[in-house]
């Protein structure tokens, strides 16, 4: 039996194995990329992997970031230059809506001096400082370029004033949000009606900033004087001279022109103020307002007393 002769297949000469290598990993994926027809059927093509870094990408994200921060830089350089060239320093200080307050204490709470930069002015470090006057209740502070600082003051409206008994006695101020907020001082206005009676609700003594919104003592009198202050002809807010706060008998009401007491009592004051303007129209009518002695609205659910004086 013949033996099989063993054939050996010879290297082509210049395909080295390194050659070999190169072809399958890389030209080889790169041919499979074409999709070849076969009629009815379409072989699916591998896809060539991406490399993993952009190089491209990498520079232009070191380059933006490069000139962004440039950028940074420039401007803060810039500002520290116009900061320091004493181009926008302060100049002049403007005080506006100041009634009640004075103008010079407003300007020492401030503590802006002339020759400060105004980019290093805060406005809400002014703002805080200015408020710690009694009068005002809020402040708004602009820097007006390229010298000028505005300080726009938003007082307290009074009320009425409030007479505390013991403790720091004294007359204050009582606002409109029923708060008490300044001591009543020499040469201002006094043209308020005064809520008296009322004992001091601060054991430590201390008037200034006291809300008295949750005092049930001068609840009655408070209702009282705001429906007043709503404007009505025949009793407006200024015709009430006084309200005294009776824990006995409730508020008593006192009026400029006339000098009786009107006995209003406990709740009801909205209804009852009404009810006394209706009277007051009727009394000033038929011209029976004098000789009276007092007006009792507490005296019974839906009635009102007038006692005369006799002749």
């Amino acid at each position: 039996m013949a033996r099989k002769k063993i054939r050996y297949r010879r290297q082509r000469a210049g395909r080295s194995p390194l050659l070999r290598q190169f072809r399958s990993h890389y030209v080889r994926p790169a041919q499979l990329r074409i999709r070849v027809n076969m009629g009815r059927y379409e072989q699916p093509t591998s896809v060539a992997h991406k490399p993993e870094w952009n190089v491209q990408l990498i520079r232009k994200s070191f380059l933006l970031l490069g000139l962004v921060l440039l950028i940074i830089a420039a401007l803060h350089w810039g500002s520290r230059t116009v900061e320091h060239s004493g181009s926008f320093v302060v100049r002049r200080v403007v005080v506006q809506g100041n009634r009640m307050s004075n103008e010079a204490q407003i300007r020492t709470l401030a503590a802006v001096q002339h020759g400060d930069q105004l980019f290093s002015l805060t406005s809400e470090d002014v703002e805080e400082r200015v408020r710690q006057h009694p009068w005002v209740d809020r402040v708004r502070v602009e820097r007006i370029w390229p010298d000028t600082v505005t300080i726009r003051v938003y007082e307290h409206r009074p009320l009425a004033m409030i007479n505390f008994e013991g403790g720091q006695q004294g007359l204050y101020y009582l606002g409109y949000d029923e708060t008490v907020f300044a001591p009543v001082e020499p040469l201002q206005d006094l043209d308020y009606p005064v809520i008296t009676g009322v004992p001091l609700a601060d054991k430590e003594g201390i008037v200034s900033d006291l809300d008295l919104r949750e005092d049930e003592v001068t609840k009655d009198a408070r209702v009282f004087l705001h429906v007043a202050a709503r404007g009505h002809p025949i009793l407006p807010l200024q015709s009430i001279s006084e309200i005294h706060v009776d824990t006995e008998k409730g508020i008593i009401v006192y009026l400029v022109e006339h000098p009786f007491p009107i006995y209003i009592g406990y709740r009801s004051e909205e209804r009852r103020y009404y009810q006394l303007v209706k009277l007051f129209e009727r009394l000033y009518r038929k011209k029976e307002i004098e000789g009276i002695k007092e007006i009792r609205m507490d005296y019974h659910e839906g009635r009102i007393l007038v006692a005369k004086s006799e002749p």
